[in-house]
């Protein structure tokens, strides 16, 4: 981590690691709405100044450890070979989206548990998800030279979110398989004409 990185960035970064570390650990303890940002300051050893300078509202110390994630997708996507086929490289951003949720599925598991309990976190990260399937949308379009409101690169950009979502949601299951697999699974089944599409009336 701290390659590249200055001492004041280092230190900063490690102030806001020990701020998510406690303030999760305090909602988890005694409860979201009864743990307050002076508690989280004291037990961050920080001053209440700091803690509102890197996160001003609670809600922020929570949805923040989901954040960082949003927008990887199409960050990984455009570092992909420009020879590689879109469905390939949509392939391996998702996989590499998945693996790092892997690495961190105990925290994230954590995390969504006490978000599913905060309205205000839960709306937060709906609207980063929504930002980042535009973030993902335009990615497809620049790799493509297509245009963002082109209802096929919309499309695509949404399944690929939607296969994303659910294998993040699968990882939830008491003895969880690596997310890859389930995406996997999804997609399989994706292609298959098992899957219903509903039919408008005339």
């Amino acid at each position: 981590m701290s390659s590249g990185m200055g001492l004041r960035e280092l230190k900063a970064h490690r102030t806001r690691a020990a701020i998510l570390s406690v303030a999760l650990e305090l909602f988890e303890r005694q409860g979201y709405d009864a743990t307050t940002m002076e508690q989280i300051a004291e037990a961050a050893e920080v001053a209440p100044t700091t803690l509102y300078r890197y996160y001003p509202t609670k809600d922020s110390t929570l949805v923040s450890q989901l954040i960082p994630e949003y927008g990887r997708l199409a960050d990984d996507l455009r570092e992909r070979p420009a020879p590689e086929s879109l469905a390939v490289a949509l392939g391996q951003a998702l996989h590499a989206r998945l693996q790092k949720a892997d690495d961190d599925a105990l925290h994230i598991s954590r995390v969504r548990r006490m978000i599913d309990s905060v309205p205000a976190a839960r709306a937060r990260v709906w609207d980063s998800w929504y930002q980042e399937t535009a973030l993902l949308e335009q990615a497809i379009a620049d790799r493509t030279g297509a245009d963002t409101g082109e209802l096929w690169v919309q499309i695509t950009a949404r399944t690929c979110m939607t296969v994303l979502q659910m294998a993040l949601d699968m990882l939830r299951a008491p003895d969880p398989r690596p997310a890859a697999q389930y995406a996997d699974e999804i997609i399989r089944e994706l292609s298959r004409s098992s899957v219903v599409l509903p039919t408008l009336p005339d």
